[in-house]
């Protein structure tokens, strides 16, 4: 036997990595449904989407009182169209279930990876651990879901297959990683472009990522360019003062590289307390293994479309290391680290800079969840406090008994929190997205009875409701029968 190889107790210890990490995840994820810390937007949204797919209807933003533009139009993502029949076996739970064993699934592609380059098992056993326990990873579970994150989670698997030369295999892990979102294939083109360089040697391997990037290329003009906007998208908001169409936007930050850098790094916005939080985003990246990736360019060459996306949005809250604004570049930095890593002749040196990162990478997450520049909802991530556990706006036990007494084939408006729970119906609509309170039942806080939009109340027709529950803080409106 190998003596490094560490045989039952390694099994053990992964089994145990892959333990703790699944725990934390539910106890994050999972607690915030039960405790109604998930939002119309986005697990409410998606989840009716889900609901509509399994029923072979076509989904729309009805919800967002935009009806009739498809749900397509506001993301390209087949992945709720594929897993939709899930929603018959775990409810409003189905996505964030989903995305844990995404990321569990993602994170064993990992240890799968890196073992193919070592006969050393612990190694790999520190790559997965980096990986789960990236902040990056933490903070995109502690919002709602995403299908990016989904995506994110196939890259360690095509990078196994290429490996192993099973190049059907890196095709189907490849397609499944850009039909999450509509931008997800330009980052697979950089991601061929990268690949190239490790397999320059390899001329089969070389010329299938070469058809890779075109398909890549392919994909995204047919989807941003043709697709997307016959369908109703409204275009490239986020990046519009940088041009009004993506040859425009790519123009301007070619032939401006000055002002290109300034806003990769510098505050856009008005606000100074957006100050920082860029430069946050770099160190917290840093110290979870892009300091180790600068050593291994071509992979950097993957984090230019991630960098771009995140920091040249004009939302300022993409910018920051909180929500899921930072999951794809998880698998790229904590792979390439440990490429770099394993190149070290002595063992002895692989483990402590292998152990170093490890603690690297916690401790920053910590850090991210702690004492952040970035927003932080800190009780929807602290998983070690009481806070975590409860919720403070209204009676948790309340709001089921409310839920329970709305007829499933009812339409509803709701506020936010009670969204996700209520979107496995035919109609459900949020309430601040509303224009006119039109459904069978409606659900609020008292914050919302009075509700204003432009100078004008929201719920103006309150007159032909009933109040059928209250505790004086929660309200069931039913609508008055004829």
């Amino acid at each position: 036997m190998n003596p490094i190889k560490s045989g039952k107790w390694n099994k053990i210890t992964l089994a145990s990595v892959f333990a703790l990490a699944g725990v934390v995840y539910c106890l994050i994820s999972l607690v915030n449904h039960y405790f109604f810390k998930t939002y119309a937007l986005d697990l409410g949204l998606y989840t009716h989407f889900m609901y509509e797919y399994a029923h072979f209807r076509r989904a729309d933003l009805f919800m967002m009182d935009m009806a009739p533009q498809s749900a397509l139009s506001a993301h390209f993502d087949l992945y709720l169209i594929l897993l939709s029949p899930l929603v018959y076996v775990f409810g409003s739970y189905t996505l964030l279930v989903i995305q844990i064993a995404a990321v569990l699934f993602g994170g064993y592609g990992v240890y799968k990876l890196i073992l193919l380059y070592t006969d050393d098992d612990l190694l790999p056993l520190l790559a997965v651990a980096s990986f789960f326990f990236s902040f990056g990873v933490i903070h995109a579970l502690s919002y709602d879901y995403h299908s990016n994150v989904v995506s994110a989670m196939m890259l360690p698997w095509m990078l196994y297959c290429l490996k192993k030369g099973r190049f059907i295999g890196a095709s189907v892990f490849a397609v499944l990683l850009v039909i999450g979102k509509e931008n997800l294939s330009l980052w697979l083109f950089f991601i061929a472009l990268g690949l190239m360089w490790d397999y320059r040697k390899d001329k089969k391997t070389l010329w299938y990522l070469f058809g890779c990037s075109v398909f890549a290329l392919v994909y995204f003009v047919v989807i941003n360019m043709v697709v997307m906007p016959r369908i109703g998208a409204r275009g490239i908001m986020r990046y519009e003062y940088l041009g009004s169409n993506y040859a425009e936007i790519a123009k301007n930050l070619i032939l401006n590289p000055g002002e290109t850098l300034r806003i990769l790094f510098n505050n856009t916005s008005t606000l100074t307390r957006f100050d920082g939080i860029k430069g946050e985003f770099y160190l917290c990246a840093l110290a979870s293994g892009m300091l180790l990736t600068l050593l291994k360019p071509n992979y950097l060459l993957m984090l230019i479309p991630l960098i771009a996306q995140k920091m040249l949005a004009s939302n300022a809250v993409f910018w920051g290391v909180s929500f899921q604004y930072s999951i794809e570049f998880v698998p790229v930095l904590v792979v390439s680290s440990f490429l770099v890593i394993l190149k070290l002749k002595k063992r002895g040196w692989r483990m402590a800079l292998g152990l170093a990162l490890l603690l690297s990478t916690v401790l920053t997450t910590f850090y991210t969840i702690g004492v952040p520049k970035s927003k932080v909802w800190l009780d929807h991530i602290c998983v070690y406090q009481g806070r975590h556990y409860e919720q403070k706006r209204f009676d948790v036990d309340y709001a089921r008994q409310l839920i329970e007494m709305i007829p499933d084939e009812a339409s509803v408006c709701a506020e936010t929190n009670f969204v996700p729970h209520l979107a496995l119906r035919d109609n459900i609509l949020n309430f601040a997205n509303a224009t006119k309170i039109d459904t069978d039942y409606v659900l609020i806080t008292e914050h919302y009875i009075n509700f204003e939009r432009n100078g004008e109340l929201l719920f103006a027709n309150r007159d032909e409701y009933e109040t059928l529950a209250t505790d004086g803080n929660l309200y069931l409106f039913r609508r008055k029968q004829p």
